[in-house]
């Protein structure tokens, strides 16, 4: 383990989790189980802060946790958002000028993909290409997140360009690795930009600097709590940062290598409970 965390078991105890949703908290139907859901309460009465910290966009927040009372705070589109739940309202942002998307939008014509924008607390993609989505050959679950987390336009070139917002984050779906790979290769050229993956085949476009670590770190600065007073659990590349900024990072037995290669610990998978087993391990008194 960190020394960061041997010195958390020393000194005090966990007040803020903050956990990762699709291939973390969800199972492979995508539901919270009632399991981790009472896990989710206990600690919550304990005065334990649960906070998701997501790729999605607010809107796309789980009914299990939208119902569950106590939970406040949330980190959505990959940290370029924390939004208070209880007053409806974003306490931070870190967004593109949405000048910057629409060149970004131009840049990516280039390939062979399908791209949603999040912006508002709702991701938006072209009706055409979704309703075409078959055409990317998705697993059937990234097809049914996809499918059930945007709100589709005619021209999602023109709709960006008529709202008077900034842009949370640019996702990006391809046919095929090579096309990701020779998008990624491209991308990664350029200065003020940063991106990650939370699903297969697919790139998911933040400003530069933007992350779920920095989300935690101004959430936590918000509350006052120390990074070693937070537990992260995550399973993909989108979670580094959000895992690199606790006190105790928490990968999942079905997470990436990569991911099990910064733990302190390694739970079960999320169709295990895995998040709650954990809670239970180093949360609950």
């Amino acid at each position: 383990m960190r020394r960061g965390w041997k010195r958390k078991m020393e000194t005090g105890k966990i007040k803020l989790v903050a956990a990762d949703m699709d291939g973390t908290l969800l199972n492979r139907d995508r539901k919270i189980t009632q399991y981790t859901q009472n896990v989710i309460k206990k600690a919550m009465a304990q005065g334990v802060y649960f906070v998701p910290a997501t790729g999605r966009a607010v809107n796309a927040l789980p009914p299990e946790l939208k119902e569950m009372e106590g939970i406040r705070y949330g980190i959505f589109s990959n940290g370029a958002t924390i939004y208070d739940l209880k007053e409806e309202k974003v306490i931070y942002k870190n967004h593109f000028e949405m000048d910057r998307v629409l060149e970004l939008m131009d840049f990516l014509k280039q390939f062979d993909l399908m791209e949603s924008i999040s912006l508002n607390g709702q991701s938006y993609a072209n009706k055409k290409e979704m309703e075409n989505i078959d055409y990317y050959e998705l697993d059937s679950n990234t097809k049914a997140i996809v499918q059930g987390s945007r709100v589709l336009v005619d021209d999602l070139e023109m709709f960006v360009k008529e709202q008077s917002t900034t842009v949370e984050k640019t996702t990006l779906l391809f046919k095929t690795m090579e096309e990701r790979r020779r998008a990624a290769d491209a991308l990664s050229k350029i200065e003020d930009i940063q991106f990650s993956s939370s699903l297969p085949k697919n790139l998911e476009i933040s400003k530069k600097g933007c992350n779920k670590g920095d989300g935690l770190f101004h959430l936590a600065k918000i509350l006052n709590i120390q990074k070693e007073e937070i537990m992260s659990c995550g399973d993909a590349d989108n979670d580094r940062e959000l895992l690199e900024s606790a006190g105790l990072a928490v990968v999942m037995e079905n997470g990436l290598d990569s991911m099990k290669a910064i733990a302190d610990y390694i739970t079960v998978s999320n169709q295990e409970n895995g998040v709650a087993k954990a809670m239970e391990k180093f949360v609950l008194r």
